[in-house]
């Protein structure tokens, strides 16, 4: 069975035949037909999904005791709650006079699925259930029915709101070199500043979440992506924008940003695309967009143009994504960047609340050429975790 890929329930028997007032201590010393030290047991939905018996945590255990007839909703422990991700595990106690026949769980009025008790004696149960949401507000639906047809039904909204995920960026622009050998920029620090400008005004990038390393040290930049380990987490969408120098070394097959203190001569401070791609794949966010105006390894890409048939905002958006986008293939990126001027006026023109990555790419990329001796790429990182979504960019209301 495959269990890490299906829903699955959780069934507690908090006692049999009885739903007095004093619930939590009856936990701890119940003698019905499900015990607190039996061994797993299996409890199946319509789905055919295996339920464990679990016992309720102690803080529950207090707060449905002497709670009336019918369903209770533990979690969420409010009417209206909102959430960034496309599931939601809710938890609920259902208390009746007699046995429980089964329960029905409803997703937006329409029927999902059911549970069965074990045994039709069983009068408490709590049940742990995920279920998939829709963009927008969902009710979330429970019904009760005993063996005799008496029926319970109460009901939760919750709202899936992608708005509400946290956006985090980190914002390299390296123009001043200390090596006289590598030629200083002009462009990159204004272009970023720009940049950072535009996402966090008019897309829901935060300040506070923005960190801009201006000129920075190959090891700043190693200790910021270290760093962000600590910050980044599943829920989360990262964007990481790079302007300054590159080079690409034929003979290894492998590309390079230059930092502040990288030596024309000498690779042991550039910051090869590899020790990149090693973070992004410890970097567990939702989404991660890398734009970089400077070479890229052509091998970290698993596709080098944009695809051509674009999901729905919602499916791209469950999906985890790896994307990169950069302002060319392995030639030398001008300081003067048609790349960045597109990608910034592209963003500051569109109108649309959400914005894949992909369509962004596709909105630019034919200016690009048209104004540019570069080609500009985009695609998937490789190795590093993309499930086949998009980074949306999001616009404030």
């Amino acid at each position: 069975m495959e269990m890490q890929n299906r829903l699955f329930s959780i069934i507690f028997a908090l006692s049999v035949g009885c739903c007095t007032p004093g619930l939590g201590q009856e936990v701890e010393g119940s003698s019905g037909v499900v015990e607190l030290n039996m061994k797993k047991g299996a409890v199946r939905s319509s789905e055919g999904s295996v339920s464990v018996v679990l016992p309720l945590k102690k803080n529950e255990s207090e707060a449905i005791a002497g709670t009336n007839l019918g369903i209770t909703w533990i979690l969420p422990g409010q009417e209206n709650i909102v959430t960034s991700v496309g599931s939601y595990r809710f938890r609920a106690s259902i208390n009746t006079e007699e046995g429980i026949r089964f329960i029905n769980i409803f997703i937006n009025g329409s029927y999902l699925r059911n549970i069965i008790p074990p045994v039709t004696t069983m009068n408490h149960m709590v049940i742990e259930e995920e279920v998939d949401l829709n963009l927008g507000p969902n009710i979330i639906g429970l019904e009760a029915v005993t063996v005799s047809g008496a029926k319970f039904k109460n009901d939760v909204a919750v709202a899936y709101d992608i708005s509400s995920a946290s956006y985090h960026a980190l914002v390299i622009a390296v123009e001043s070199y200390m090596d006289q050998a590598i030629i200083d920029l002009d462009q990159p620090v204004r272009d970023a500043s720009r940049f950072i400008e535009l996402v966090t005004d008019e897309y829901t990038f935060e300040e506070e979440n923005v960190l801009f390393l201006e000129n920075p040290t190959n090891a700043e930049i190693i200790g910021t992506l270290h760093q962000l380990r600590s910050i980044i987490t599943p829920q989360d969408n990262l964007l990481i924008y790079y302007a300054g120098h590159g080079y690409w070394d034929e003979e290894m097959s492998t590309g390079y940003w230059l930092p502040s203190d990288a030596a024309g001569d000498n690779p042991v401070n550039w910051l090869p695309n590899t020790d990149l791609t090693n973070y992004l794949n410890v970097l567990k966010s939702k989404h991660t967009l890398l734009i970089a105006d400077a070479c890229f390894s052509g091998g970290i890409f698993k596709s080098r143009s944009a695809f051509n048939n674009i999901s729905s905002v919602e499916k791209l958006y469950k999906l985890t994504s790896r994307k990169a986008m950069t302002s060319g293939t392995l030639k030398e990126v001008p300081d003067q960047s048609v790349f960045i001027e597109y990608l910034i006026r592209r963003l500051g023109e569109n109108k649309r609340k959400y914005l894949p990555a992909e369509q962004l790419f596709s909105s630019l990329k034919e200016a690009v050429i048209n104004n540019s001796p570069n080609i500009p790429q985009y695609g998937t990182i490789q190795n590093v975790g993309d499930e086949g979504g998009d980074f949306i960019f999001i616009r404030r209301n």
